[in-house]
């Protein structure tokens, strides 16, 4: 009987020792319950919900962020937590004070101390204090690499340095990688070089420049090519026989304006002039060899000759082409139907509303009957694709230079992508009647095109004030482009149809979707 009472205590104590243990713990997660829905993030942090909006308190109940957002994120590995408010991102810390304020459309993750930022369509770069130290202004910014990054603002390229400051000022069509301090730039159609602070050691006046090699490099210049060294000044190839013996090659570097392929027969006449001729869309291009350097020499094409020498030909063909398209476009995936790859639904279309239009301006005819009913046609046009979300996201590039998807937050009232296209056709034509043009008629072949520009539109309202926004950006889309075309009809009902072989976006990179496009076609030159 005396062991049992030892072993009665034990048991009371515990029992007591539990229920206080409990009672306690009830008691800390009591302020919980004031709040609609609790998540615990992080062991001691909970992130809240009370009347529809989000916050974040410690286990204290002591409120870190207010109840007044749409989304709290997760703690992040710097203690820093991402914030939605009324469409707006921003960061807070854990002590809940507002690292990055709530302005930016999207916030990268943070890498050595600095973050990518998107605000009115145009990127920038934080730091760990919230400083835009790269204003928002460029429409993008590549990654830092030995403290500067390229940038790309209005279609034009330039370098930042971890200052923000734009030591490479944005107005080179291209900037090469740098090789050796210096890289090679295109402005205005010319190229040149500059150094790696940014000042032009090579003028850029040259249609174009060679790699350098042993200090030396090739260029051409009004048509003839020369040599200059590295700091730009010209070499006489006479006077420098490691020159001569480069330019002996000229026809086998892969950077030569000809190769050995695109060398047609040479008649008698050129040969005796030492020159090879090249025929280039109407235009002559004669590579003249004179005191062992390479001359060229560019003749236009001459109309009034041609016509004369060509009076007797038949030019009664005239083919379907020129005039405007109207239509709708969408885009098919690999197997051939509108649904779309998994993560991508956010680029599913509004159909109706999805308007593609066509400005065929030029037209050229070829001939290939006597009767003037079959024939080639070809020409040149500007194709505009509108591509309308029937959802509230906006298409961006992530950090990776893959396409993403940006919520719309605030009140939606149109969201689209818009593409601009130079096109170019070869269609063979088949026309039913020789005497009556308007006849029935049907023409076939490829359609060819190249991007000019493409860019993100979207119209939300917010307090009543409607707001326009757009983001000029590549979003992965491929710069040329080349597919099936069709067109048919009678008198003034004609149709047209477009199956594009190569993918909207480039390969590799983004879904694989084929554009295709149906509408009617208008010709008034020919009412």
């Amino acid at each position: 009987m005396s062991n049992l009472k030892p072993m009665k205590n034990l048991s009371i104590l515990l029992f007591f020792t539990l229920f206080s243990v409990s009672s306690l713990h009830a008691q800390d997660k009591a302020f919980l319950k004031a709040y609609d829905k609790v998540w615990e993030i992080e062991e001691g942090y909970y992130r809240v919900m009370e009347a529809g909006k989000i916050g974040l308190i410690n286990q204290n109940g002591d409120v870190i962020i207010p109840s007044e957002n749409d989304q709290v994120w997760n703690l992040g590995d710097n203690g820093n937590i991402k914030v939605l408010k009324d469409g707006k991102l921003g960061i807070y810390n854990i002590n809940g004070d507002v690292v990055i304020p709530l302005v930016y459309d999207m916030i990268w993750e943070f890498e050595e101390g600095k973050a990518r930022v998107l605000r009115k369509g145009k990127i920038g770069y934080v730091n760990s204090d919230g400083n835009e130290f790269i204003p928002c202004k460029y429409d993008q910014v590549w990654d830092f690499e030995e403290g500067k990054a390229k940038v790309l603002r209005d279609g034009k390229t330039g370098y930042v340095n971890l200052s923000g400051y734009e030591f490479i000022p944005a107005q080179y069509q291209k900037i090469w990688p740098f090789e050796d301090g210096k890289a090679k730039v295109l402005k205005n159609g010319k190229m040149g070089f500059i150094n790696s602070q940014g000042v032009e050691i090579i003028d850029c006046a040259y249609q174009h420049i060679g790699d350098f090699e042993d200090g030396v490099a090739r260029i051409i210049q009004n048509g003839k090519i020369s040599y200059i060294d590295v700091n730009g000044k010209p070499i006489d190839i006479l006077k420098s026989p490691e020159v001569l013996s480069l330019s002996d090659s000229i026809n086998t570097k892969a950077d030569e304006v000809t190769t050995a392929d695109e060398i047609p027969t040479i008649t008698n006449d050129e040969k005796e002039t030492d020159a090879t001729v090249i025929r280039v869309f109407g235009t002559k291009i004669e590579v003249i060899d004179k005191d062992n350097a390479k001359e060229f020499s560019f003749n236009r094409f001459d109309r009034n000759r041609w016509e004369r020498k060509n009076k007797n030909s038949n030019t009664n063909f005239k083919g379907h082409y020129s005039g405007v398209d109207i239509g709708l476009n969408n885009y098919l995936n690999a197997n051939g139907d509108l649904s779309l790859p998994n993560d991508y639904s956010f680029l599913s279309l509004n159909t109706g509303k999805s308007v593609e239009f066509a400005l065929n301006a030029i037209q050229q005819n070829i001939s290939m009957s006597g009767k003037g009913n079959v024939g080639l046609v070809t020409g040149l046009g500007l194709n505009y694709n509108n591509y309308r979300f029937d959802n509230p996201n906006i298409p961006v590039m992530d950090n990776n230079g893959n396409l993403s998807s940006q919520p719309i937050i605030i009140d939606l009232e149109k969201n689209k992508l818009t593409t601009l296209y130079l096109t170019v056709p070869v269609l063979f034509e088949l026309q039913f009647s020789q005497r009556n043009r308007n006849a029935f008629y049907v023409s076939a072949g490829v359609m060819g095109g190249y991007r000019i520009k493409s860019f993100t539109k979207m119209v939300t309202k917010d307090d009543g004030d409607r707001n326009k926004e757009k983001n000029r950006s590549s979003f992965g889309l491929n710069d040329f482009r080349y597919g099936a075309h069709v067109r048919f009809g009678y008198k003034a009902l004609n149709f047209y149809g477009t199956y594009y072989l190569s993918p909207l976006f480039q390969n590799g990179s983004d879904p694989e979707l084929y554009p295709v496009s149906f509408g009617i076609s208008l010709y008034p030159a020919r009412w």
